[in-house]
């Protein structure tokens, strides 16, 4: 079978208010607004939603690359719930957050409190393999969380963006229920490649980007297995189990049209071929291979699949 995997162009946000949603995206962060449209059918009828059902959108991205982009989508006339709702860094289920990196990480919190998101914790600084991080998360509309990553060494080159945010979208995480699990859908079932693996726990009480009491820090150790379609180490997926902590599970919940952090899509070359590849591996297509039209990009053939823990992904190529 011929067929090739390529990072994820887009993150897709269920939103309330699209105008509400883009004050960060881009009046905050500076993004061009790269497609616009109202009362789409085609997206909600691929999703197999009712027909009376439609979706209003934004597409942004970062000035200078068409990958890591964010689509604002909000749905009319059909009932929604909360993908994570009132969750914790800690409960599994659905995507956790995205990441995007910033180079003032202060200015960049201060900001933000402004616009009325507030932090899980104060930003935290962190050893991960090679990397030391200050890492931020924070919590706004439609309860989205996002991860803001400063590289403190080795520094970090990156894109020219708004204010302090420096990157489009480059990695999401996933809290897990088994480790193991995910990791073989991600690697076996849909082909894609294990980047790093590692184990990250303080040793003494104390702060901890997940929020912990820091008490309980030192016993809840996080495993990572990150990910990747192609390789590259610019659009990555962290798969993350951490011991000892249980909270809520929302696996059911990360289907259209509920609200949050709902679905990345990712180009393929030879989807066919690939769908195939995933259905021969013990996977299910949530959505089989079906015609249907997203903008701006045109006709395309796409399925989607859903991960042991909830989170939706899907594929596409444009038909020439």
């Amino acid at each position: 079978m011929s067929f090739l995997l390529f990072p994820y162009t887009e993150v897709v946000f269920s939103v309330g208010n699209i105008e509400k949603a883009a004050a960060i995206y881009r009046d905050y962060m500076g993004w061009q607004v790269v497609h616009t449209a109202q009362g789409d059918r085609q997206q909600p009828a691929f999703w197999q939603l009712p027909e009376h059902c439609t979706a209003d959108e934004m597409l942004l991205r970062l000035p200078g690359t068409d990958k890591g982009q964010i689509r604002l989508l909000k749905f009319n006339g059909v009932a929604q719930e909360y993908i994570r709702p009132g969750a914790q860094s800690w409960d599994t289920g659905g995507y956790l957050d995205i990441d995007l990196r910033v180079d003032d990480m202060q200015q960049v919190q201060d900001d933000l409190r402004e616009m009325g998101w507030h932090g899980i914790s104060n930003p935290v600084e962190m050893q991960m393999g090679p990397f030391l991080l200050q890492e931020l998360l924070m919590k706004g509309h439609d309860e989205i969380m996002i991860a803001f990553v400063h590289r403190i060494d080795p520094p970090q080159q990156t894109m020219e963006g708004g204010r302090h945010i420096v990157s489009n979208v480059y990695l999401s995480a996933m809290i897990v229920k088994d480790l193991e699990r995910a990791k073989h859908f991600f690697i076996h079932q849909l082909g894609f490649q294990l980047l790093n693996q590692m184990t990250i726990c303080r040793n003494t009480p104390g702060p901890t980007i997940f929020g912990f009491p820091h008490n309980v820090a030192p016993h809840a150790p996080a495993h990572l297995a990150i990910v990747s379609p192609d390789g590259s180490r610019d659009h990555m997926l962290d798969i993350i189990k951490i011991d000892n902590v249980i909270g809520e599970d929302f696996s059911d919940r990360g289907v259209p049209p509920n609200r949050g952090v709902l679905m990345f899509r990712f180009p393929v070359q030879g989807l066919r071929a690939y769908a195939d590849f995933v259905l021969q591996n013990g996977a299910v297509l949530q959505i089989p291979v079906t015609r249907t039209h997203i903008a701006p990009y045109g006709d395309v053939e796409a399925f989607a699949v859903r991960s042991p823990d909830g989170c939706w992904l899907e594929f596409y190529e444009v038909i020439p």
